[in-house]
């Protein structure tokens, strides 16, 4: 079974969202001229392009973000008339220029069909075979600097396959900080919400907002949990299922409920040293946690990080 990697869109499925079917699919290869790699027609049919869960990129040894500020995979439609990096170019390069922007004897950037814009500055392209003779059959992932790129495009890294990309994503960066809890119960939110309070001296607060189009509950929780004198636990308690029937997390529905788990010391989130929060996490939750069914469903991978780690541990010794 193919693992789904979208944030499902809280509010449900539109016609321009929902998953292509495999017509679609075949059409969009015509338009093109290429045949798109079995893993991603699989994810297109779950959903129509978005953002992933998994936004960063641990490839040769480093973890960085990838599909940032909001970048995601586009949908199977022409984004604003683009279908390849060479209709991008030409917004702002006339055909000699491109012509001449390579120092290779082939240049085919119509063989580069866009994976994502990424907002203009950057894109991320399915390669065909854009500077080599004959195309490829299977096509290599390519990231390319547009902005500050001296010819107008320049390739910064390169994946020999969307397979490979997508095993190579992980849970890291901006706005993928929280630890997430699954919990699997019958009892009501309020009655989760009860527990929480009683086994960690709290007092969470009812919510019926959106959470700024995040969300799509009937009412959900919040509140904080104070680890030591300087560093918080910012918690989210939601259901699983948007009120629409898709869910936060599609991969785990058993789970009705889920915990959001924001560490921060002020203002400051802390993104690094997961195994070391972690550790943290599971032992002051842990009144809570040995009365219901439970897991981790997400966790920030964990990237060391010294100077962080010693600032967490800091507020442990003073």
């Amino acid at each position: 079974m193919i693992k789904d990697i979208w944030k499902q869109p809280a509010e449900g499925f539109t016609e321009e969202t929902i998953g292509r079917a495999e017509e679609q699919i075949v059409q969009k290869e015509i338009e093109i001229g290429f045949k798109f790699p079995g893993l991603y027609k699989e994810h297109m049919k779950l959903q129509n392009g978005g953002l992933l869960w998994k936004s960063a990129l641990n490839y040769n040894g480093e973890v960085n973000e990838l599909l940032s500020n909001d970048s995601r995979f586009d949908p199977l439609i022409m984004h604003n008339g683009y279908k390849t990096l060479k209709d991008v170019l030409l917004e702002y390069m006339d055909n000699d220029e491109l012509e001449n922007s390579s120092n290779t004897n082939f240049l085919y950037l119509e063989r580069l069909p866009i994976l994502s814009n990424m907002g203009g500055h950057t894109i991320l392209c399915f390669d065909y075979g854009y500077n080599v003779e004959n195309e490829y059959e299977t096509p290599e992932i390519v990231y390319f600097e547009l902005e500050c790129a001296e010819n107008g495009y320049e390739e910064i890294l390169r994946l020999k396959s969307y397979d490979e990309l997508i095993n190579n994503l992980v849970y890291y960066g901006y706005e993928s900080t929280s630890f997430f809890i699954g919990i699997k119960s019958n009892e009501s939110i309020d009655k989760i919400s009860e527990l929480i309070d009683k086994s960690l001296d709290l007092q969470l607060e009812i919510k019926t907002d959106n959470h700024y189009g995040w969300y799509n509950f009937e009412k959900w929780y919040c509140g904080e949990l104070k680890l030591n004198h300087s560093l918080s636990a910012h918690l989210k308690l939601t259901p699983n299922q948007f009120l629409s029937n898709t869910f936060l997390f599609q991969n785990d529905k058993e789970f009705n409920y889920v915990i959001d788990i924001d560490i921060r010391m002020g203002v400051d989130s802390f993104q690094d040293n997961s195994n070391y929060i972690k550790s943290i996490l599971m032992n002051k939750f842990q009144p809570f946690l040995s009365n219901v069914d439970w897991i981790f469903l997400e966790i920030p991978f964990h990237k060391d990080n010294k100077t962080e780690l010693e600032k967490v541990m800091q507020t442990f010794q003073d």
